[in-house]
């Protein structure tokens, strides 16, 4: 399938950044992937469970044209960008996440987790 082909690219990437030290594990990774048209639609439509697909702490979506420090892939007109995240880890789910900390009574964990362990629970529709 397209996503699955989506993931092998940017896996095929990220273990490029890992290997010249760039980031850790693939939980280290922000990545925005650059595309169009059907891509840009498809890809879009995971919303943030895009980054769960992906195994990465975020991931977004943007229109094409990508930045110069983007990298082609093997899928037409699909480029990826992969930064290392600099925001605290969730100690429960591990992603690195700006939100770490945000409820005072669970200082180490992200809002997802908070929500997942005192809240009724998110809501995943497709990852």
């Amino acid at each position: 399938s397209f996503i699955a082909d989506v993931k092998t690219a940017v896996n095929k990437i990220m273990e490029n950044k890992r290997n010249e030290g760039g980031i850790g594990n693939s939980l280290t990774a922000s990545v925005t992937l650059y595309c169009n048209g059907d891509q840009f639609k498809k890809l879009t439509r995971l919303a943030d469970e895009l980054r769960f697909v992906l195994i990465t702490s975020s991931a977004n979506v943007e229109q094409i044209p990508a930045p110069e420090e983007a990298e082609a892939t093997d899928i037409d007109d699909l480029f990826v960008l992969v930064n290392a995240v600099t925001d605290p880890k969730c100690l429960r789910c591990w992603h690195h996440r700006s939100d770490v900390g945000y409820h005072p009574e669970h200082p180490e964990i992200c809002k997802r987790c908070v929500d997942n362990v005192v809240g009724s629970g998110e809501i995943r529709r497709y990852a």
